[in-house]
This record gives C-alpha cells, structure tokens and sequence, in this order.
C-alpha cells in the first residue's frame, strides 16, 4: 500500500510519498520513497501515486537480475542473445559497445545502474554523442540502446513501459546526393573496362553496370546462379569478410532475393568467364579451387568484396585522366539511373536493385525519375503538336 507522509521544516511544509515497486520474481517486496520540493500541491503527490500504484496493479514481477550494471546486461546480451544476428549487424553493435573513445557505450554508461538510466541521461549522451560522430552514427548507436532496453523490458529486469530511447529527440540525417554516370560515361565505363590490362576488370565493371548487383551479391554469386538460356542472374546470399573470417548471408529482406534478367552483352561477358574458368580448372587440376563462384581468381579461389573493390580503384587509377571517380557503389547508382532514363517503371527497378519498398527507389533517384517526367511531358508534347498540323 502507498502513503503520504507530511512533513514540516524551517523551509515549510513537504511531502513524501511512500509506494511499492514490482515484485521481484521470488516475491521479495521492494518499497521506496520520493520526497517532493517545499510548495508541490497534494494534488500532483496524489497523481504520482496513483501511476505508480497502476504500474504494481498489473502484475509485472521483475527479475532477480534487476539490479545489473548497464556493462553486465550488455555483455549478458551479446553472450546469448546475438547468436542469429548477422555478422554485419552484429560487428557494429559490438563496436559501439566496445569503441574505446569517451563516446562508446561501455565506458560512458558501463558502471551505470541499467535501472537508473532516464531518458534525460540518454538525451546528454545523444547531444555529446553528435560532437563526435555523424548523425547516422548516432542513430546507430541509439539502435543498439533501444534493442538493449526492449530485451531488457522482455526478460522483467526494467517494468513494462520503461523504454527510455522512446522519447529521445534524434539527429536529422541529411538526404544524400545519389552520385551516378551520365549515360556517356556509362558508355566509357564499358569501353575503358573491355581494354583494360587488368584480366578480371572487364566482368567486374559489366556486372556492376549492367545488373545493378551490390558488392557483397557480386562476390557471392555462383556460376549455379546464372541461367544462360534465360539471360538472368539469381541473387540469393551475399559474401561478406569481418576480420579475416568469411561469412555468407542471405539478403535482409525477401526483396534481396530476387531474378535479374541481363542484357545479352553481360551474357557474352559471362560466358567467356565462364570459359576462362574451366580452362583453368583443367590446365591447374588439383591445385584450383573449384568453389564455383563466378567472379575468381585464376586458380578458382573468390574475390572477396574488398578484393572487388581493390580491382576498380586501381582500375580508376589507371584512367583517373579519362573518367571521373566515382564509388564503386555509384555503379550501382548508375544502372538504375540508366534504367530510369529508358523508361523503366518503378516497380522494375525497386526489383532488380533488391528494395523492399518501392518509396525506396522512388526517394533515393527522384531526381532521375523527375528527368524522366519532364521527358514525358515532351514527348505528350509533341505528340499534340503533331496531331494538331495535321488534323
């Protein structure tokens, strides 16, 4: 049961509210007090109450762990609760954990009562945080928070409704400019990659640009995937490397599982790879790697996406004098672009770049699909134009 104590001192009359907190899951009964500031109305003592009495009304016992260090949680959670996590996923919960500078969560919130970290402590951190880092940074580290409180709120160790992410004020994150290739430099893009000295540039930068393909599903894709009777490549897992060890994951979400349908120049390209692999599988025997992934080196051994990407900067190196550099991601940018430009709807594209949604597609090339509206209205233009001389 809750009371309200008065009391009186030189300062004048206070009050102090006497209440009981959830249970802990032994039944062990736990009480507390919160004293009021001199001149608080009884009527605001009397509504603190009444909420905490509805939160000891519903019944939620806490566990026996409820008194954990913010640091002990944590490493409880990594312990035994990431074991499906992606690799990916999991390396930048564990480096925002672990990050060494004042900012990382370890050591500015570690010795930290799980319990006693409010929201206006989470708020400080955020404000600091954003000193130090990008906004998106920060809404990463936010997301370990929030998936930290959730679990912790799921396992009765912090009450039903104790989420203090919930109402924090998050940094804006500015929309990105999508950088991509005119449709010329698309153009010498595959010039420059068809006489390039570099064996492995030319399927490299063909299936960048003409299949739109993310780094990771380029270094997992196998020659079981590509159908050359149909002209289609099948995307279904990524290759990924995180400290030397290899890891190979299906896509996020069932959009990334999808059927491409290439142009028959990527075909072409494909199969004369195709045939440079089993070349060598022959020529080298038992010495070559015969794991069947299609863009490998030539004893059969993957390119790992770090190994792609080292192929196209000293592929850009080599003609920084005729094109512009670009990320090897703007590749990816410029397909779509390409796409859009040939009147390609939304909804093919959000396919073939794997997007779960095709506001997606829509938000991120709404300057290549607003190119497209003016061409469209050029073209009813003319079209009236030409009906009315000749009508």
């Amino acid at each position: 049961m809750s009371s309200i104590i008065k009391v009186k001192n030189g300062k004048g009359v206070h009050y102090k509210a006497i209440y009981d907190l959830p249970p802990l899951l032994n039944g062990e009964r736990r009480r507390t007090s919160k004293t009021f500031p001199v001149g608080t109305p009884i009527s605001t003592v009397k509504a603190f109450l009444a909420e905490r009495e509805l939160e000891y009304a519903r019944g939620d016992k806490l566990s026996l762990q409820y008194d954990l260090t913010f640091s002990e949680f944590a490493d409880m959670y990594f312990e035994t609760y990431t074991t499906f996590l992606s690799p990916s996923t999991l390396k930048n919960y564990y480096r925002a954990y672990t990050n060494s500078k004042k900012h990382g969560l370890k050591n500015y919130f570690g010795d930290v009562k799980l319990r006693k970290i409010t929201t206006k402590d989470l708020q400080d951190y955020v404000n600091y945080l954003c000193s130090q880092v990008s906004p998106k940074s920060t809404r990463n580290y936010l997301m370990l928070l929030n998936v930290l409180f959730k679990r912790a709120i799921q396992l009765n160790i912090l009450p039903k409704g104790s989420n203090p992410t919930v109402d924090i004020v998050k940094p804006k994150q500015r929309k990105k400019t999508v950088e991509a290739y005119n449709m010329d430099e698309f153009k010498l893009l595959l010039h420059l990659a068809d006489t390039d000295s570099n064996p492995d540039i030319k399927l490299i930068i063909n299936l960048a640009l003409l299949s739109g393909i993310r780094r990771g599903e380029m270094a997992g894709l196998k020659w079981a995937d590509v159908n050359f009777d149909e002209k289609y490549i099948y995307i279904h897992e990524s290759r990924l490397v995180i400290e030397s060890q290899e890891y190979t994951t299906p896509p996020k979400t069932d959009a990334g599982t999808r059927k491409i349908f290439i142009p028959e120049k990527l075909i072409s390209v494909l199969k004369e790879y195709r045939q440079r692999y089993i070349e060598n599988k022959l020529k080298m025997g038992k010495d070559f790697a015969d794991k069947g992934y299609v863009v490998s080196k030539p004893d059969g051994e993957p390119f790992s996406p770090q190994g792609i990407s080292n192929n196209y900067l000293r592929f850009m190196e080599r003609h920084k004098d005729k094109i512009r550099y670009l990320k090897f991601h703007g590749l990816r940018h410029t397909y779509a672009s390409v796409l859009i430009e040939q009147g390609e709807n939304p909804k093919t594209v959000q396919h073939n770049l794997g997007h779960a949604d095709v506001a997606l597609t829509l938000q991120i090339y709404s300057h290549s699909y607003e190119s497209a509206q003016i061409n469209a209205a050029e073209k009813l233009n003319n079209t009236i134009n030409n009906c009315m001389s000749t009508g």
